[in-house]
């Protein structure tokens, strides 16, 4: 979805630029609009991939942290 506003957004600004139509400013406020809203969705998406892969390496190491303690006690 994110690739697909930024394809229109930067499709939309160069329609904006390259032609003179009488819209000339609502399809230019229309490509930026769709472009900022592409790129604050890629940036959301890449922070919670980031923030997952965190959450799960912690997750990770407390668990072997957990698991190698009583095993160490039993000898």
């Amino acid at each position: 979805m994110s690739a697909t506003l930024l394809v229109l957004g930067l499709y939309m600004l160069y329609e904006g630029i390259s032609n003179n139509p009488t819209s000339e400013s609502a399809i230019l406020i229309g490509g930026a609009v769709f472009f900022t809203l592409s790129v604050m969705t890629l940036v959301s998406a890449i922070r919670s991939i980031l923030w997952h892969r965190r959450m799960l390496r912690r997750s990770v190491q407390n668990h072997n942290l957990d698991s190698a303690g009583p095993e160490h006690n039993r000898a």
